[in-house]
């Protein structure tokens, strides 16, 4: 071997590590309008096959929130790939809620996030705790 194909297999090899590197895009996390205060929110993982087919979509997660603060009852409503549904519920799954505190009670206890899946790096904002 050269040192001129020496040098190209390095370069190529730098690039395949760069790449490999690279942070996956985020999910934009849209909440419902609910009176529970989250304490952490966990946006999910882009699924490896949509991003390598170029899929974006849009997946709404319903729950219920119990007293503790964790989501149960967790279902898919409405969702424009199944290819993001496994991750969102995940997401919601690891996500929690402050928890109410003794004698305090709310009115509704259900609550629904959005998750919106796109290709273009999302900035993330001051929500997602």
């Amino acid at each position: 071997m050269t040192l001129r194909s020496l040098l190209l297999i390095a370069f190529l090899l730098g690039v395949v590590a760069a790449v490999a590197e690279e942070e996956p895009p985020l999910a934009r996390v849209v909440d419902s309008h609910t009176d529970r205060i989250p304490s952490q929110t966990v946006a999910p993982k882009y699924p490896n096959k949509a991003r390598r087919d170029r899929i974006e979509g849009e997946v709404e997660v319903c729950f219920e929130i119990d007293r503790k603060g964790r989501p149960r009852r967790i279902a898919v409503r409405n969702s424009t790939n199944r290819a993001f549904e496994r991750a969102s519920i995940r997401a919601v799954r690891a996500s929690s809620f402050r928890p109410l505190r003794e004698g305090e009670s709310l009115q509704s206890i259900k609550s629904c996030r959005t998750f919106i899946f796109s290709l273009e790096p999302v900035e993330e904002t001051n929500n997602l705790q």
